[in-house]
């Protein structure tokens, strides 16, 4: 326990001198032990550079993640690139998208870093974007959401407040990223709804055999494991292709064309909808039916995109996940020497530019 406060205690003076002492800051929120290493990962295999930054864990403390994990992996890797910042402030759904009694460590927090990064999880409470909760929405982390949204509504503004000044307009070059969850995070921060579930909504479809059945473009999860019981549950991450707009940032920016349809890796079952003016759909399913990623219209260095660039198999070719009972896939082997391959490395190197851009620009 006196570890634990110990290290609490030093994390608000972090904040404060990041910028006083020179330090390049970003923010990861849901600072998980997992996503701590991840991002070490990513760095050490030089895949997304990050060498010249701090990496700021935050979080709210009514979340349901125990941080001591993530206190004892940065204590025991030594990895001195990571801290952690807790918020407790009274967050609620009536309050996120107004001054609130977490702006002021919102504010701290946005002039102290140069971006934010937000990672994937759970449904978002449907009440946030004023929906009744349908009967597969699950809502298991409500103040991480209150957290992430409200911050997100501090930097871009959103409908629900159209008299709030937007913290990026001081700083356009503020860099955000979301990754699944991330994504759908900025759309309901700036006054999005979701499709709370996309089998039986977009596709009348109540059964995991009938979803299994469709083509695999079709499919944004791998429901196998709602049928395998008798082993060790399949991975929920299924491959398919995605539909890269043809003046979009991924596809500009990253070097590829419309026709790519690269493969992408994917684990949701919920999607945004009717994105607002604020957004671009850069990709989109190759129905067309699921939005795949967005672009900000009015800060160039906000990105979200709907499946998951970050998996370690994509990059790792010795972790095998099981499909079903009697198979496995290597999620690298499956896209190696490839042009899909060749997206994702792109994907974190266009990241980690506009960061190292960042730094130049201060």
């Amino acid at each position: 326990m006196l570890f634990r406060l110990r290290i609490l205690f030093l994390f608000p003076m972090l904040s404060m001198l990041c910028i006083a002492a020179g330090q390049d800051t970003v923010l990861l929120f849901h600072p998980t032990a997992y996503n701590l290493e991840l991002f070490q990962k990513l760095n050490e295999e030089e895949i997304l550079s990050l060498d010249a930054y701090h990496v700021l864990g935050v979080y709210h403390s009514g979340e349901s993640y125990d941080y001591s994990k993530s206190e004892e992996f940065i204590a025991l890797s030594g990895a001195t690139q990571f801290s952690l910042r807790e918020i407790s402030a009274a967050l609620e759904p009536q309050n996120l998208f107004r001054e609130n009694p977490a702006s002021g460590d919102f504010r701290k927090l946005f002039s102290c870093s140069n971006g934010a990064l937000f990672m994937g999880g759970p449904d978002i409470p449907p009440l946030v974007y004023k929906e009744k909760v349908h009967l597969l929405t699950r809502v298991t982390d409500p103040f991480r959401h209150y957290l992430e949204i409200s911050y997100l509504f501090h930097l871009l503004g959103g409908k629900q407040n159209e008299a709030w000044s937007p913290y990026l307009e001081k700083k356009p070059g503020y860099v955000i990223n979301g990754i699944c969850l991330g994504m759908q995070t900025m759309h309901v921060a700036t006054g999005g709804s979701m499709v709370q579930d996309i089998p039986s909504e977009l596709y009348k479809i109540w059964n995991a055999e009938d979803v299994l059945d469709l083509p695999r473009d079709q499919m944004h999860r791998n429901y196998m494991d709602y049928l395998s019981k008798d082993c060790e549950g399949p991975t929920s991450y299924h491959f398919h292709k995605i539909d890269l707009k043809t003046e979009g940032l991924l596809g500009s920016v990253l070097g590829f064309s419309a026709d790519s349809d690269p493969l992408v890796l994917s684990s949701h079952h919920q999607a945004i909808d009717k994105p607002g003016p604020e957004w671009e759909v850069i990709a989109t399913s190759m129905d067309g039916r699921i939005i795949e990623a967005i672009h900000h219209t009015r800060y160039s260095h906000v990105l979200g995109v709907q499946f998951h660039p970050e998996k370690p198999g994509i990059f790792d070719p010795s972790i095998q996940h099981p499909v079903a009972c009697d198979s496995t896939i290597n999620f690298k082997e499956a896209i190696a020497n490839s042009e899909s391959y060749r997206f994702h490395v792109a994907f974190w190197k266009q990241l980690g530019g506009l960061l190292q851009d960042v730094r130049k620009d201060r």
